[in-house]
């Protein structure tokens, strides 16, 4: 993927991470040559009667060679957890033949007056095609980890924009991939572009692909009841970078949510 700009740009150059949250929505700037890239955004998420729940912003920065970091955090009312609580999670991930992976994330959940209260990770063996998932309360002082078998086409949280959006650039309509959750859990999912349509973000009209991530459950279609399609919606303009979710926050037993970026949206050609 190639990139232009300078350390520390601040303009939306490739690809937004976004959230299915599962959780929060990601934008990010891949890297050219031997230049380190950075690329800040933000966004808030909002119960159904638009209330905000919590606000994040991330960084992505160019490691070395195709590897990147991305540090996500947030603070507020978050699903599984009582009271504000605010959050580091940083993952790294490769870029290789048009699209992403990730190697490794590490999550820090903190209470409201500063404390470590949980710790969560994902390891990624692509060797094994294996996802060890371990998951630490710090109040209980437990630990639970859960390995997972996994195709080549795999996502997470952090990584979902990102893939769409690089699944968009790829001239794609449908595909089927596998997502780990912050549960966790892994789900197999279908990506298909629905079509493209005029949204407001931010007061500014911009016309948008709409996507849908539908679970793909066989036998168990039934199961959908509980576990409902989510929609994104990507800019229709190259870079196609995110601009809105909506579906659950983070587990199929948490409540539907709407995540919008807080980046100002500049008027695109073409937008009615």
């Amino acid at each position: 993927m190639s990139m232009k700009g300078a350390k520390h740009m601040k303009r939306v150059c490739a690809v937004f991470l976004c959230l299915f949250t599962t959780s929060s929505i990601y934008t990010a700037c891949l890297s050219y040559a031997d230049t380190e890239v950075l690329y800040e955004t933000s966004y808030v998420c909002r119960n159904l009667r638009g209330d905000a729940k919590w606000q994040a912003e991330y960084e992505i920065s160019r490691e070395n060679g195709d590897t990147y970091r991305m540090v996500e955090k947030g603070r507020g009312h978050y699903f599984g957890f009582r009271g504000k609580i605010s959050w580091v999670e940083e993952i790294e991930f490769e870029g290789i033949e048009n699209t992403v992976r990730p190697l490794w994330m590490k999550k820090r959940i903190s209470d409201e007056a500063g404390k470590v209260i949980a710790i969560q990770e994902q390891i990624f063996d692509f060797g094994d095609n294996v996802v060890t998932c371990t998951h630490k309360d710090l109040i209980k002082n437990t630990s639970v980890e859960k390995k997972f078998k996994f195709r080549n086409n795999i996502m997470n949280r952090l990584l979902q924009g990102l893939y769409v959006q690089k699944f968009i650039e790829n001239g794609e309509v449908q595909k089927q991939i596998q997502f780990i959750s912050p549960e966790p859990e892994l789900y197999n999912l279908e990506i298909r572009l629905l079509g493209a349509e005029e949204i407001e973000i931010n007061n500014r009209k911009i016309r948008a692909y709409k996507l849908c991530m539908d679970p793909m459950l066989g036998v168990f279609n039934f199961v959908k009841l509980f576990l409902p399609k989510a929609y994104v919606w990507h800019s229709a303009e190259p870079q196609f970078e995110w601009l809105k979710y909506e579906g659950v926050e983070n587990s199929r037993k948490s409540p539907e949510v709407v995540i919008t970026t807080l980046d100002e949206i500049a008027p695109k050609t073409g937008a009615q």
